[in-house]
């Protein structure tokens, strides 16, 4: 007898205790769901950033640069200086999420996401423009036509250059891709009867794995995802694999329309593009979404100056309010822009953050981080 009250006193220990973990397990699903939609439903803000839209305002990752002519200051998106980092007069730069890429003449700098220089030295020959990946830096050299394409790692370290493929070209545009080991380039043939526009492919040791003639339609974007590129001409989207060999039934009219901004989600490239010719006192009226096996066309509630990608959301911005719409959505959420742009309507769009801040501007050139909801 005594066993068997043992026996059921151990039992409803282990109910009690099951029922306790239930609980739990209850509470820590009900606050990762309150956590997951407030941090899809967050409230509007905006930040005034003590740089101007005419000093090369561009999105950094999480945070910002601008160039006031002379030193190349990062911004939090609260406004808050990170670093800075003299450059010098007439300097350029791009940036990737995690590196910087400036230039002045034949001098390079490479900046890490801290503004601590890992490379900076002089070139042979003036620099025309450079991209890093997150492996590798690619640098243009030399005069326009037949320039010398150059990689180096992210020390500087010299890894190999090209210039036979160039001859006779002007390279257009580069980029690195499939996690920064391959590279591809645009280039025009100035010397032909007709135009040509010539997409390069490496593996990043400089063994060329592909070369591909895209006609007479310039191509202004290069997006990979799933193993393709996806090739945006002035004429058509179109798919080609690393060797250059082109998915054909893939191609995609977009004659017309403008490439605004592009996301990659699993294997597929989010493009949205607006209505080509679209001037900024007319503003973007129509936008166009292609993604996977969607085609899908949006008509905006007002006129807008910008429209961007993020979090699988297209959002426009408006003078005074921001759109917003999933993929499939019939219709736009309007939300007002804050009270912290100082009544100031918006006149463009300078880019996005990775952690989701539209850069603003206004009619007096003061730009705003403004927090998308």
């Amino acid at each position: 007898m005594q066993y068997l009250k043992q026996n059921n006193k151990k039992n409803e220990q282990t109910t009690r205790r099951i029922i306790l973990a239930a609980i739990v397990l209850v509470v820590v699903l009900t606050v990762a769901l309150l956590i997951g939609a407030i941090g899809q439903n967050r409230s509007v803000s905006a930040a005034r950033l003590r740089c101007t839209s005419a000093q090369s305002v561009t999105p950094f990752g999480d945070r910002v640069l601008y160039y006031d002519g002379t030193t190349l200051f990062c911004l939090d998106t609260s406004g808050n200086e990170k670093w800075s980092y003299t450059l010098g007069s007439k300097a350029s730069f791009t940036c990737n999420e995690n590196t910087v890429v400036a230039w002045i003449g034949s001098q390079l700098h490479i900046l890490d996401k801290n503004g601590q220089p890992t490379y900076n030295e002089n070139l042979a020959n003036t620099i025309q423009f450079a991209k890093a990946g997150s492996r590798y830096v690619a640098i243009v050299l030399g005069t326009d036509v037949g320039p010398e394409l150059e990689i180096k790692d992210l020390l500087g370290t010299h890894i190999d250059s090209e210039i036979a493929s160039y001859t006779d070209m002007i390279i257009l545009d580069l980029g690195f891709f499939d996690n920064g080991e391959y590279l591809w380039t645009t280039s025009l043939d100035v010397y032909g009867t007709v135009a040509n526009t010539v997409m390069h492919t490496y593996k990043v040791n400089m063994t060329n794995s592909g070369e591909i003639s895209l006609g007479e339609n310039l191509a202004y974007d290069v997006v990979f995802a799933g193993g393709k590129l996806n090739v945006v001409t002035t004429r058509q989207l179109r798919k080609f694999d690393y060797r250059g060999t082109e998915d054909t039934s893939a191609a995609t009219l977009v004659y017309g329309w403008q490439l605004e901004d592009y996301l990659v989600s699993g294997n597929d490239a989010m493009l949205l593009f607006s209505l080509s010719g679209s001037s900024s006192t007319v503003g973007l009226n129509q936008l166009r979404l292609l993604y996977g096996k969607t085609d899908k066309r949006f008509t905006m509630p007002s006129s807008c100056v910008g429209a961007a990608l993020f979090n699988k959301k297209v959002y426009a911005f408006s003078a005074d309010t921001i759109y917003r719409a999933n993929i499939n959505a019939q219709r736009f959420e309007a939300v007002a822009l804050p009270g912290a742009l100082d009544g100031q309507q918006v006149t463009g769009y300078l880019g996005m953050t990775d952690n989701g801040a539209a850069l603003l501007t206004t009619a007096d050139n003061s730009v705003f981080a403004v927090t998308l909801p």
